[in-house]
């Protein structure tokens, strides 16, 4: 919300100005994010009037006027504006001005033609960011009179972040009211007469959706006077707050918003066919909004339509087709009030922000709509002339309900610890527009209808603790035990794993749990997800079903960046439709890619692979939860590649994934290196038991290498199943150290090298003990799996 500091003058006359207006209601909770001037710094820049103009001989853009700057003599200068003619009053740099940007005007000759200043237009002035031709000023401007006091420049911009909860202050009376209740001053709101109609015209309409639009006003403007212009001082206003002036009709229904916070909306009469209905759209029909963008209407969306098409979407943007024009005469002005609840989120879902939505979704006064139809009238009356038809104003009963609040005044004191007197409590609450009954102690507030934040005492409390001032709460130390806490499982599981895949170089991320569908869908194409139905942007509306598309989205920012080797994971919930429900699961999910080894001349380098992240797994396990179960059995997933995938198993329990990103998407994506991805739940790392010690055994290990011919289907985890079950307390370590299939290797075979590292806690071990054992090991392998020593070996 932009505001200008001198139209908010005329509305309360404050002590306080600029920074520190700013300071009062940052602290009062608008916070203030920037005060600017209205214009750029610049002198001697005046009111000129082109009396002559004429094409420059030498080229076709420019054009040589004779200027009139109320000095002794008229000024020639050369101009490039498309819109410079005669008898037109415009803005004069004259010779020895400054300009923003450090521009000097001084006499100089463009294409052989004298020029003795510049008309300029509102960019050079750093009045405007954009523009389409030089400054036109109104006929009665007077010549020689600087700008800065013409267009009185002398004045500020406060721009104010509104929180989403404030809607009444989306309004200058919104904001001057908090002046006003800041600095016990009077609030000077604008009177506004009614319109009495002067033609028996009248519109019709049927409201369709009462919850939608409870109130609904209208008013048909005949005989509009298509050469009329917008007055300057509103333009101004307009401009100030941010807006582009365009016709009168428009800027009117602009300016009634600034100013009270009532969007409007003006149509061609002669463009509406039969009775005005509101009521909701149905599924496929279509619309071209004012800013030529064509939709197809989902079936609930609200809108303003005639007998035969629609013509707006209610409280968000109009339709083309039933838009006023250059040529437009008869008006037709709408003011309503809608129902938040059922305007919110609906210009997301079109990728629409305007004005109107956003005043609509936080809530607009619903007693404001008949009478901002009257000051709509007045204003175009005035500015446009024509003749005005009676308001058709159509409204459900009991549409705008009173709110009243049982009220303690102790409560500030207990809650706050601020001692304000009861009759200052008065006095803010009625300031900002309440009705205070103080017959009884527990006093009956009444709030007023613009105030859609207000619904519990501790809400004024609030109210009365920012008026009187978060500078007033005095620091008191704290009594009372305290008692430490204990770490959720999330917390404590996701601490564990943080700091252990940091021990190992990999970098966290955290990245939105709300990903763009079409991504969703290419990871996780078998999933049932959630869409969002009031989505932050359509690339961010669908809730994660996994964590690998945000660090998929990671790497590649990092790819971009030259970051080719990478190491991240993150932990966080994803979402799963169980039927109509949506379950949070907590997982943990990892990546890596590119090269491992430091870029120097004495340390090889090498691409990571499937084993480097398969054994980042097992370590991870292993300094957790002393997981001696974990085993990886190959098996397919969707983005994941076919051979170069498992499931993650603990004893039976499916526990996560890992494998390399298929190759599909990595060729969507443009990742040229193997992508190696894991993802797990959460709930595996929990530790079932505490870590015991267990003192080094003394004595010496005991190596015995196999080299083994196995079927293909074997893998190397079930031998080591088998040599385990013989004797686990005995083997050590198992290690694969050999794995080769061609020449000499019967087909569907492959030959394994396998060493065994034994180790008796109590005593040396002898062959005598060795040998019976690896006898029985053989021949578990032969009579499990089929496994035999290679003959030769």
């Amino acid at each position: 919300m932009k505001v200008s500091e001198s139209w908010l003058r005329e509305w309360v006359n404050t002590p306080v100005a600029g920074a520190e207006l700013a300071a009062q209601l940052t602290m009062a909770g608008l916070e203030v994010d920037e005060v600017s001037p209205v214009s750029g710094d610049f002198k001697q820049v005046v009111v000129g009037f082109v009396r002559a103009a004429r094409p420059h001989p030498q080229a076709n853009k420019l054009t040589i006027c004779e200027v009139d700057a109320g000095l002794n003599a008229p000024l020639q200068i050369v101009c490039g504006a498309s819109n410079v003619r005669a008898n037109l009053k415009v803005a004069v740099a004259i010779m020895g001005a400054s300009l923003p940007g450090g521009m000097s005007i001084q006499k100089t000759e463009l294409r052989g033609e004298l020029s003795e200043g510049m008309i300029c237009s509102s960019v050079e002035l750093g009045l405007e960011a954009n523009s389409e031709g030089i400054l036109e000023l109104p006929d009665d401007a007077p010549v020689g009179e600087a700008i800065e006091t013409y267009l009185q420049l002398d004045d500020h911009v406060l721009t104010v972040e509104l929180t989403p909860n404030r809607a009444d202050c989306f309004s200058m009376r919104g904001i001057a009211r908090e002046v006003a209740a800041l600095n016990q001053c009077v609030l000077n709101t604008p009177e506004v007469a009614v319109q009495n109609p002067s033609i028996d015209d009248v519109c019709t309409v049927t409201i369709q959706a009462e919850d939608a639009c409870p109130g609904y006003a209208v008013r048909l403007i005949r005989g509009v006077n298509t050469s009329a212009v917008t007055p300057l001082w509103m333009k101004e206003r307009l401009r100030r707050s941010g807006i582009r002036p365009l016709c009168p009709v428009v800027d009117v229904t602009q300016y009634v918003m600034l100013e009270f916070g009532q969007p409007m909306h003006a149509f061609d009469a002669h463009k509406i066919s039969g009775k005005i209905q509101v009521r909701m759209s149905q599924a496929g029909e279509k619309l071209t909004l004012l800013d030529g963008q064509d939709i197809t209407l989902k079936a609930g969306v609200l809108l303003i339509a005639d007998a035969h098409k629609p013509l707006a979407m209610a409280g968000i943007m109009g339709g083309l087709d039933s838009s006023v024009d250059d040529h437009t005469t008869d008006v037709v002005l709408e003011s309503a009030y809608f129902t938040p609840k059922l305007i919110a989120g609906v210009a997301r879902t079109y990728g629409l922000c305007t004005d109107a939505s956003q005043r609509y979704e936080r809530g607009v006064d619903p007693a404001l709509h008949p009478l901002m139809l009257e000051r709509a009238t007045g204003l175009l009356l005035e500015i446009s002339g024509g003749n005005a038809g009676p308001v058709t104003w159509v409204h459900t009963k009991n549409y705008m309900p009173t709110r009243s609040i049982a009220f303690n005044p102790a409560r500030v004191k207990s809650l706050t610890g601020l001692v304000v007197p009861e009759s200052r409590m008065k006095t803010m609450l009625e300031a900002l527009g309440m009705t205070v009954d103080t017959t009884e102690a527990l006093w009956h507030v009444t709030v007023p209808s613009y105030r859609f934040d207000l619904h519990l005492d501790v809400d004024l409390v609030e109210e009365i603790a920012r008026l009187h001032g978060y500078d007033h709460l005095e620091p008191e130390p704290t009594v009372g035990t305290l008692q430490a806490g204990t770490l959720s499982p999330f917390h404590r599981q996701s601490r564990a794993v943080s700091r252990a895949l940091s021990a190992r170089g990999y970098h966290e991320v955290i990245t939105y749990s709300f990903i763009d569908p079409a991504v969703q869908e290419a990871f996780y194409p078998d999933a049932v997800t959630k869409t969002l139905l009031n989505p932050l942007s359509s690339e961010l509306s669908a809730m994660r079903a996994g964590l690998w598309p945000g660090l998929i989205s990671a790497l590649l920012r990092n790819v971009s960046r030259q970051q080719g080797a990478m190491k991240c994971f993150e932990t966080g919930v994803v979402f799963d439709m169980q039927g109509e429900m949506l379950e949070e699961r907590a997982m943990l999910a990892g990546l890596m890619t590119g090269e491992t080894g430091a870029l120097n001349w004495a340390e090889p380098t090498r691409a990571y692979d499937f084993y480097d992240m398969k054994g980042a797994v097992e370590a991870l396990f292993s300094e957790i939860t002393g997981a001696d179960k974990l085993t990886f059995v190959p098996d397919a997933l969707n983005a994941l590649h076919p051979g170069k995938s498992a499931r993650i198993m603990i004893g039976e329990r499916a526990v996560g994934w890992m494998g390399a990103l298929h190759p599909a998407l990595a060729d969507v994506l443009g990742l040229d290196t193997e992508v190696l991805l894991f993802e797990i739940k959460l709930d595996a790392f929990e530790v079932t038991r505490p870590a015991l010690y267990r003192a080094i055994s003394k004595y010496p290990q005991v190596q015995r290498d196999l080299s083994l011919l196995v079927d293909n289907a074997v893998s190397a985890s079930q031998i080591e199943d088998v040599v385990r079950s013989k004797s686990a307390e005995l083997l050590k370590a198992f290690h694969v150290f050999d794995h080769y299939i061609g020449a000499s290797i019967p087909d569907g075979k492959k030959s394994l090298g396998v060493a065994l590292i034994l180790q008796d806690e109590r005593r040396t071990l002898t062959e005598q003990d060795v040998t019976p054992w690896m006898d029985s090991v053989m021949t578990a392998l032969e009579q499990e799996l089929g496994v035999y020593v290679r003959d030769g070996v």
